[in-house]
């Protein structure tokens, strides 16, 4: 499982930084507008700590550098100078972000994981969307957009994370044999 999550993270992050180049959404249910990468870095925040549970912190951290590193190399060699800036932004938003999350994460994770992923991805959130719009853009403009539309899908993943541990309890809760 540890591959495949750190394939789909890194993927999601090098995808974020390319529409938050070229395209704005609008959130759904509100009126608010984020650049377009705003619903894969939601993804990847809670892919984080899914991946943190699965392979540790040392782990995921090295992922968000690769994440970022690969988006700048890609937008070098494509030509999409926007995407190098962004892809810097990105880089420096989420280690400072995804620093923060696991030290909100790590104590709570194994009392209630769901809680830990909702937590840590809130805390998460708020700071890698100012700090990316302030690097990014020079701007904060997008910030309740960029806010919601990442909340939006942190919710999705604290829901996917309940039914999953619902679905298949901790080894620790789980019978002999079972």
């Amino acid at each position: 499982m540890k591959y495949p999550l750190s394939v789909a993270f890194v993927a999601l992050a090098v995808f974020a930084n390319w529409l938050a180049s070229k395209y704005t959404v609008h959130v759904p249910l509100t009126q608010f507008v984020a650049p377009a990468g705003v619903f894969c870095i939601g993804a990847a925040l809670v892919l984080r700590d899914w991946l943190q549970q699965v392979a540790g912190l040392w782990w995921t951290i090295s992922l968000v550098i690769i994440g970022g590193g690969a988006s700048y190399l890609i937008g070098d060699a494509a030509g999409w100078t926007g995407l190098q800036k962004i892809a810097l932004a990105s880089l420096v938003a989420f280690i400072v972000s995804e620093t923060v999350e696991a030290a909100v994460f790590t104590p709570i994770r194994n009392r209630n994981l769901t809680a830990g992923v909702l937590a840590s991805g809130m805390v998460g959130n708020a700071i890698d969307s100012w700090l990316f719009l302030t690097l990014a853009f020079g701007s904060t403009a997008f910030f309740m957009g960029n806010f919601v539309g990442k909340a939006e899908m942190i919710l999705v993943g604290g829901l996917l994370t309940a039914a999953r541990r619902a679905m298949l309890p901790s080894p620790s809760t789980r019978t002999p044999g079972g």
